[in-house]
Formats: C-alpha cells, structure tokens, sequence
C-alpha cells in the first residue's frame, strides 16, 4: 500500500511545496514537478520493474505522437483515434496474458492509463481540447495519488486543476486529513475484518451452499466497497493538498433505488466515460441501422457497453458474466421504469401515496443492494467453480 510508505508522503510534500511557491502562471513547473515525483513514487514506492516503466513511457511517447498531429491539423482526422491501437493492444495483451510482466500492468494502472488516452483523444478529435500543453498531458497520464486506483480525470479538469490549483484552508486541510483516516480505517480495519467471509475466501475452497454465498456476497459488499472507497478517499485527499482537483468516485452507492441509480453512485469517474465515450457513440453510431426501434438500440448499446466493462476488470469468463449480468438488470429496468412512472402518479393525490412510495423506495433500495451483492458472485469466484469443476 503506497499510502504507508514515507518516501509516499515525502513526495506529496515536495510536490505541494512546488505548487504552493510557483506563480499562477507557472503550469510547467507543476507539470514537470509531478511528472517526476510521479514517475519516483511507481519506481520507489509502487515498486515497478523496468519492463513496465518502458512500457509506459512509450505508450506515454506514442499518445504525445497522436496528440501533436492532432493539435496540428484543422480537420481533426479520425485516424488521430486508430493511433490507440497500440496501446490497446497492450492493454489488451495485460488483461489476456499469463506472463508476469504484462500481468503487471493491470495492477499499476495500464487500465486507467488506456482510458485516459482514449478520452483524451476523443475529445482532441471532437474539439473539446485545443492545442494541449504537452508537459500538462504527461502530468495528466502519471498524476501519482490517482495513478493505480483512480479516480479518473478528464483532461479538462485535470488541466484547470494544474492550471489554477486551489490549496485547502484550515477547515479543508481537517477535511483531508479526516478523510485520509477514514481511508485507512476502511483499508486497513474495515474490509480485512469482514474478508475472511466474504466471496474471496470462498473464491478456491469452501462449500457453496446458498448460506455461505448468501453471507459471502454481503460481506464482499462492503469489502469493495470499503476498499475501493477508502483508496479513493486517500487519492481524493492527498491529491487535494498538493491543489489538484481530483473528482469524487462514490456517492453512498448502496443507498441507490435502482441499477442505474447505483452507477450513477458507484465508480462515477467511469461511469461518465462508459456512457459518454462507449454508449452515446455506439448509440449515433446505429441509430440509422436501427432507426424505428429504440428498445432494440438500448439492448444493444447496453449490451456492449456492460461486456466492455466486464473485460475491463478482467479478461475471464466470470468478469464477462458479471458485465453481462448488470447489462440485463439494466435492460429490465429501463423496461419497467415506465411502468413504474406510471403507477406512482397515478397514486399521487391518494392520501396515503406518501407512505407507499416510501416502502416503495425501501424496498427498491434493499431489492438493489441484494441485486448488486448477487453479482459479486460473478466477480469473484471463477466460472468452473460455481459449475462445481
């Protein structure tokens, strides 16, 4: 865990001294001064090996290629998005392959590094980006309190952020710091103390009836939950007191009323880009070919949006399974949500429509999170070991 390792917070504490003595217009200096003690944190405090690092920065090289043709031409070719292929390829190979070294790469954020890239060129394409300072665009790919667990940046966002950093008052600075604390209860006290019945001690051994798995999706529940938002909480407040702006990743997501709410509450940084940058494009993509038939055009966009969020976590068959599974809940909701629109309204002047939308909502919050836990099945325990091989 990086965030226990002096050396860590040694670097946070040059990289803010930097920030907080550069003048506003200095971006360059920010920007070289998080390139290298990002680049000094994965070498001395993630521990990566040289084959990754080389990896890395050619991809980094390659995608600064792509930028600079873009910011040169008027017409923003399409082409400038096929250049990603490379660095799909590797992404692909770190989620496909055996071997440890391209194994490496899914762990030390080769995956948020691919989305980044593809958001970044994209928006160059569409115009949302001109002429991207290229000190700032490495910065963006290295940016080393968000680099292994997120959240995702935009490059806007990012850039602004560099570009005017907003340093904490004395009320932000406690802020931090208590969420610096919640983030290692959560890591370090929390999901250990329920990992030993959870779905991941069940993953290789263990008998599956339907009170271990019962007990077991409950329990990984709040593991990743706790996990993923205590890292978040660590990323969001450490990059903060450097100045950088870094955007919040959860929202109470087990408090949702419905699958759509939870994504909207669950990992948002991507969940903006699935649906900004996979589904919307698919969706105008073949709205022709499948014009007249909405509900066909929904099932097929969610559909591939879900697999490539499945493939994301993992290339087996169970995180395929996982995607698929939410892709479908997702499809009977958007089914029965009218439906659903329907009836509360007709209720609306009922005088006891007050309390049977709140059971509803109760309800639909415990139908969700029983809903979500399910799916955990997926996630963690390999497909031949729920077939019983």
């Amino acid at each position: 865990m990086i965030y226990q390792s002096l050396a860590y917070w040694m670097l946070l504490a040059a990289t803010a001294a930097v920030f907080s003595l550069s003048s506003p217009a200095a971006a360059r200096t920010r920007s070289a001064a998080l390139i290298g003690a990002s680049l000094l944190t994965l070498a001395l405090v993630a521990g990566i090996d040289l084959w990754f690092g080389v990896v890395l920065l050619m991809s980094v090289a390659w995608i600064m290629l792509a930028v600079r043709l873009a910011a040169g031409s008027h017409k923003r070719p399409v082409w400038v998005l096929y250049m990603l292929g490379p660095v799909a390829i590797v992404w692909v190979l770190s989620k496909v392959s055996s071997a440890s070294h391209l194994g490496l790469l899914q762990f030390v954020g080769y995956s948020y590094f691919f989305i980044k890239a593809g958001t970044l060129l994209k928006d160059l394409q569409d115009r949302r980006i001109e002429n991207p300072d290229p000190f700032v665009v490495v910065a963006y790919f290295l940016h080393f309190p968000t680099f292994i667990s997120g959240p995702m940046h935009l490059f806007n966002e990012f850039d602004r952020s560099l570009r005017a950093p907003e340093f904490p008052d004395l009320e932000g600075l406690v802020d931090a710091v208590f969420r610096i604390l919640l983030g290692l209860v959560k890591v370090k006290v929390l999901a250990p103390l329920l990992l030993p019945i959870s779905l991941e001690a069940l993953a290789s051994s263990g008998t599956l009836s339907l009170a271990t798995l019962g007990i077991g999706c409950i329990a990984y529940s709040i593991v990743i939950w706790a996990n993923f938002s205590g890292y978040t909480d660590l990323a969001v407040a450490t990059s903060r007191l450097m100045g950088v702006y870094t955007p919040e990743n959860f929202n109470y997501p087990y408090a949702a009323a419905n699958i759509r709410e939870f994504w909207q509450r669950w990992h948002i940084t991507f969940t903006r880009v699935l649906t900004s940058y996979v589904f919307v494009p698919l969706s105008r993509r073949l709205q022709t070919p499948l014009e007249g038939r909405p509900v066909t055009l929904m099932i097929v966009c969610t559909t591939v949006t879900f697999l490539f969020c499945g493939f994301w976590h993992g290339a087996t068959s169970n995180f395929l399974v996982w995607g698929l599974y939410h892709a479908a809940g997702l499809i009977a909701y958007d089914l029965y949500r009218p439906g659903a629109m329907r009836r509360r309204l007709k209720r609306k002047g009922s005088p006891h429509a007050a309390l049977v939308n709140r059971l509803e909502r109760w309800s639909a919050i415990a139908g969700t999170f029983a809903f979500v836990s399910a799916g955990w099945i997926f996630f963690v325990l390999p497909i031949s070991r729920l077939l019983g091989n």
